[in-house]
């Protein structure tokens, strides 16, 4: 395994001494209302097709997303996950100069590594919610190809103000670099996109995800968003049916069923401000604000770190994302999914055995 990735649950469900479906697994943030009636009727349904190669270009979804948008065809570009893009951008765009704001996803610098960038990076303080200092990080622009961050921030669940956003973006296209914004779970807070912006920065590209927020990280199912004009350049390097069939009809089905999207968008900052607080209350964590279904908590006792608690957990059967990989952060800290009520109060007993 190159990269640490949370939900590896073979992995901890061995280092557990269980069956993968016995581990109440918090170290994969994917929503915790689990995958929606409507698409598993429209995968069942869609069944007969894979004895068929599916639509090399995944049309259909295409649409569904451009009109789910309100952005042309032309503006989407789907694939086989969020992560498919990251590596079709670095080898379409071909990038020198790269700055990463971390802390940040691993394939981001993975992705650039292998395209032989010249990788820069900009560590966002804690102190400041992990959100970009505008007078620190304007002037590192200047001869950059390319800039990658995340908003909502992963790990740390923050979000960049729209005036910050824009600034920034702004800022980028000045200094003639693309602008990567990875938008994986901003379905949890979707008016804070800057889709309604992409006709003012030519160079600015969204990453989008259906597997986070609609939970089906299975099948894989990403897109970006960007102007015509760079999808087509960024379609010349995509390989064709890169989106299979199931893959499509539950994209499609996603987008169409809005009674899920309602329900997510009322109950996941629901339990979250409960998980929140139940953390909160242990006074061993410093738990950071978030937008997305997922807490970055601090370890406060500077003899306890994340590997041991990740250990002590996995012994009760839970998995929890320790973020020592992630650069900037370290071993004090941990990633908690957000999970259903029942699920979370499990967790918080046996952290209070735990800490």
């Amino acid at each position: 395994m190159r990269h640490a990735h949370g939900g590896d649950l073979r992995r901890l469900a061995m280092a557990a001494g269980v069956t993968p479906e016995r581990l109440l697994d918090f170290s994969a943030s994917i929503n915790p209302l689990g995958l929606s009636p409507a698409v598993e009727a429209a995968i069942t349904e869609a069944l007969p097709a894979v004895i068929h190669y599916p639509d090399p270009e995944a049309a259909a979804l295409r649409e569904a997303l451009a009109s789910y948008h309100g952005l042309s065809p032309e503006q989407v570009l789907p694939a086989n996950g969020s992560t498919e893009l990251i590596y079709l951008l670095t080898r379409a765009l071909a990038p020198g100069r790269s700055l990463i704001l971390h802390p940040a996803f691993s394939e981001y610098e993975a992705a650039l590594e292998l395209a032989g960038a010249r990788l820069e990076h900009e560590l966002l303080d804690e102190d400041h919610g992990f959100v970009p200092e505008l007078p620190r990080l304007l002037p590192r622009l200047a001869g950059q190809d390319l800039v990658v961050l995340a908003n909502p921030n992963n790990p740390a669940g923050s979000l960049i103000p729209k005036p910050t956003l824009l600034a920034l973006a702004e800022a980028a296209h000045e200094a003639g670099a693309t602008l990567v914004v990875d938008e994986a779970f901003i379905d949890f807070v979707e008016e804070a996109s800057l889709k309604k912006e992409l006709a003012h920065f030519p160079r600015l590209v969204l990453l989008r995800s259906l597997t986070k927020c609609f939970a089906l990280p299975g099948l894989r199912v990403g897109y970006a968003l960007a102007s015509a004009e760079l999808v087509a350049r960024l379609s010349r390097w995509k390989g064709p049916w890169s989106v299979n069939a199931l893959a499509g009809a539950a994209g499609i089905a996603a987008l169409a069923d809005r009674e899920y999207q309602e329900r997510f968008r009322l109950l996941v900052p629901r339990w979250r401000e409960e998980f929140q607080g139940g953390l909160q209350r242990f006074g061993q964590l410093r738990v950071f604000p978030a937008v997305a279904n997922y807490l970055l908590a601090r370890l406060l006792d500077p003899g306890l770190s994340a590997p041991v608690l990740k250990a002590r957990l996995l012994r009760e059967r839970i998995a929890i994302r320790d973020c020592t990989s992630f650069r900037g952060l370290g071993p004090a800290f941990i990633r908690l999914a957000v999970r259903r009520p029942e699920e979370q109060a499990l967790l918080l007993e046996a952290l209070e055995r735990c800490l």
